[in-house]
């Protein structure tokens, strides 16, 4: 009966207190709950005792004791298990999203001449600090604009990858009968599998080079380029998309990916065909599995529960890596000084720190209904948690707590990229 009563006390204090657990370290008599005051039960994750852990991490989710306690062998607690540990990733990855757009929000703000005034004129949020950075774009360019320069905006797109290991151990967690079954294939959604192949290659092979390249050059090829160069061509290029970017052959530095032809010197990667032993990535095929597979889309996993899909799907944000691409704002004129001044001024400023923006965007762009699903989806296990025992309830609370305020950071992020690149779009003539 005593027992009892603590562990409906404890949940009356996380709704009091909005659900939300706000310690961020355990220590004798266990974390404490806002609203709620300390709760000292004898569960093991996030509700006390000495040495208890702590509710809540610095990023929103829930805690590494949330996400690596065992709920039980049962099939709703394996799958439990997995939206515990999906929401942990999530918040995580939403939180590290959000401090480093920040970051580049008031690094483009200060190259543009910003002072931290100006910068948090309509608030500390990260979207009032990125509107605010923003504005000052759009009026730096349509400043150029109106000093009747004529300009082009140039660009390479970010190459996200996703590992796979980590997307597989999600759906086993959650779904092992599909392991155990044999049924483990996995498609690369809107892009390719990648990785080391110990066996024959029979797709293309990407190796580092700093030299010369008898394929295609992706990276930096200097000298000139007689197949397309897709990306930014510096130099004279022989046809361009409604873009701007190049879509020919160029006659000088290209940057981006040269299909063939690098006559100078090729810095990133040359991509070959037809080469059956591949000491560097194999892209596209590979006679045996890849060892540590990459997908450059998303991850479709075999037929499993729709929770589990849903769960893991979400996770894809932590293990999605997206390298930069580089954009750059040309301009060609002669009008008056302080124009060419703030022009170069702009220029600097969006090729140090657009892309930054760019690929964040690309790595969030598909998981705002991940994150919506695990937002659905948490209500459901939070009347679950119950049965489980008290430690799945608190830690169910705080995910349900956490998970909105991931995807509202999710959110920011995406409304900010799409912002930001459609202010950069309006420099060109």
């Amino acid at each position: 009966m005593q027992r009892t009563t603590q562990f409906l006390s404890l949940i009356a204090s996380l709704v009091v207190g909005g659900g939300c657990l706000t310690s961020s370290s355990g220590g004798s008599g266990g974390g404490s709950v806002q609203g709620g005051g300390m709760v000292g039960t004898d569960t093991t994750v996030g509700t006390g005792g000495t040495g208890g852990a702590g509710a809540t991490n610095s990023s929103g989710g829930a805690t590494d004791a949330c996400a690596s306690a065992s709920y039980g062998a049962t099939q709703d607690a394996q799958s439990f298990s997995a939206f515990m540990i999906a929401a942990g990733s999530f918040a995580r990855a939403a939180g590290d999203i959000d401090s480093t757009l920040v970051s580049v929000c008031r690094g483009l703000g200060t190259d543009l001449g910003m002072t931290d005034a100006e910068i948090n004129a309509n608030g500390t949020d990260t979207r009032a600090q990125c509107t605010a950075v923003n504005g000052k774009l759009q009026s730096e360019i349509a400043a150029i604009r109106a000093a009747r320069l004529t300009t082009r905006v140039e660009r390479t797109e970010p190459v996200c990858k996703t590992r796979v290991q980590e997307y597989r151990a999600c759906i086993q967690r959650c779904e092992p009968r599909v392991v155990e079954q044999g049924r483990v294939e996995y498609q690369c959604q809107g892009g390719e599998m990648r990785g080391s192949c110990g066996a024959s290659c029979s797709g293309r092979c990407a190796v580092e080079v700093n030299g010369q390249c008898g394929g295609a050059c992706e990276g930096t090829c200097s000298g000139s380029c007689t197949g397309q160069c897709n990306g930014i061509c510096e130099g004279t290029c022989s046809s361009r998309d409604a873009q701007g970017n190049c879509t020919g052959t160029c006659q000088g530095t290209c940057r981006g990916r040269c299909s063939a032809g690098c006559t100078g010197s090729c810095q990133g990667r040359c991509e070959l065909s037809g080469q059956a032993s591949c000491s560097g990535e194999c892209r596209g095929g590979c006679s045996v599995e890849y060892q540590a597979p990459v997908c450059t889309g998303r991850i479709v996993p075999p037929e499993v529960r729709t929770e589990c899909r849903e769960s893991c799907d979400s996770t894809q944000i932590e293990y999605r890596e997206c390298t930069p691409g580089q954009t750059r704002i040309v301009v060609d004129g002669t009008a008056a000084a302080d124009a060419m001044a703030r022009s170069q001024r702009v220029q600097t400023a969006v090729s140090a720190r657009v892309p930054q923006i760019t690929a964040i965007g690309a790595r969030v762009a598909d998981l705002g209904q991940a994150g919506e699903a695990l937002v659905r989806n948490g209500a459901g296990f939070a009347r679950s948690a119950f049965s489980l025992g008290a430690a799945a309830a608190v830690c169910s609370a705080q995910a349900v707590a956490a998970l909105p305020i991931a995807v509202a950071r999710v959110n920011v992020a995406v409304s900010v990229s799409v912002s930001v690149q459609g202010s950069v779009n309006t420099a060109r003539n």
